[in-house]
């Protein structure tokens, strides 16, 4: 069956798979909804998700050599898409070559996109949620959305715009947010971490051996909880920044604008305990050999 006859098979069977042949250039729509669920998976190459103002799905892209089959499964609630490639012979690399795809999608469309040596793009979406996933790939989300979760292996992972609710971890990548508030979970082990947020509710941020600088605002019962082992933390908070201040380094300089540093009784390290106004916030930074810096703008 060759690629025309399939996308009459497409179109006429809901939730059929579809099977596109290796080194094909891909050009399919379907119809769906405008909060419909959509999920990608390539495994190598790159996956870039656009949003659009259409009640459609378009996918455009070249099909690596080394692809076994495209599997489309679409319904007016539902599109999933995956990219199955054949284990490369003779001890080699299992994945030989890239495919490029290129997604259109409905804005309020939720979005699941996985790959594996493969990086990710998303932008222009406005939707409940968006998940994004690669091993090896850097994922780059640029939406409006009131969940996120972005995260890599060994990849770089970018998020711009809005959200309320932000999952970001990376291993030896760098991590770089803003436009996020509500609620931040970071994480990186040798890469640094750049935040910029507005107000915050629950905030908790951890690096191995990465520096973390991140500015915004701690809500009048929120938490904010920065850790690094031997990486230096930043953190810029308005000057009328209330609540409950504490710092502490074993062999690193703490520099504050709130309240004033001391040195450990026992032992190298100093510390930090301030209490600014009556707000209920509490502020906790933690660094082991790294420098911490609590600055107000």
């Amino acid at each position: 069956m060759n690629i025309q006859r399939l996308k009459w098979t497409v179109a006429l069977l809901a939730l059929a798979p579809m099977t596109a042949m290796a080194g094909q250039s891909v050009d399919e729509s379907w119809d769906i909804n405008a909060d419909a669920a959509v999920s990608i998976e390539n495994v190598a190459g790159e996956i870039v998700i656009q949003a659009w103002n259409r009640s459609e799905a378009q996918l455009t892209g070249e099909l690596g050599d080394s692809v076994e089959e495209l599997e489309v499964e679409a319904s007016k609630t539902r599109l999933q898409i995956s990219v199955r490639n054949r284990n490369a012979r003779n001890g080699h690399n299992r994945y030989t070559d890239n495919t490029e795809l290129r997604l259109m999608v409905p804005k309020g469309a939720s979005i699941d996109a996985e790959g594996v040596s493969a990086d990710i793009s998303i932008s222009g979406m406005d939707n409940e949620k968006l998940s994004a996933t690669s091993v090896s790939g850097n994922v780059e989300v640029e939406a409006e959305s009131a969940w996120v979760s972005i995260e890599s292996v060994s990849g770089n992972i970018g998020f711009e715009g809005k959200t309320g609710r932000i999952t970001a971890e990376s291993v030896s990548g760098d991590v770089e947010l803003s436009g996020i508030a509500g609620e931040i979970s970071a994480s990186t082990v040798s890469g640094d971490m750049e935040l910029e947020a507005g107000l915050v509710d629950s905030a908790k941020l951890e690096t191995v051996s990465g520096d973390i600088t991140m500015s915004g605002e701690v809500s009048a019962s929120g938490r904010l909880s920065a850790e690094s082992m031997s990486g230096d933390v930043t953190v810029l908070l308005p000057a009328g920044q209330s609540g409950l201040f504490k710092a502490q380094s074993f062999s690193g300089r703490i520099s504050s604008d709130f309240g004033s540093v001391e040195e450990a009784d026992r032992g190298p390290g100093s510390y930090l305990k301030y209490r600014s106004g009556k707000g209920g916030a509490e502020i906790r930074i933690e660094s082991f050999s790294g420098s911490i810096t609590l600055e107000h703008d």
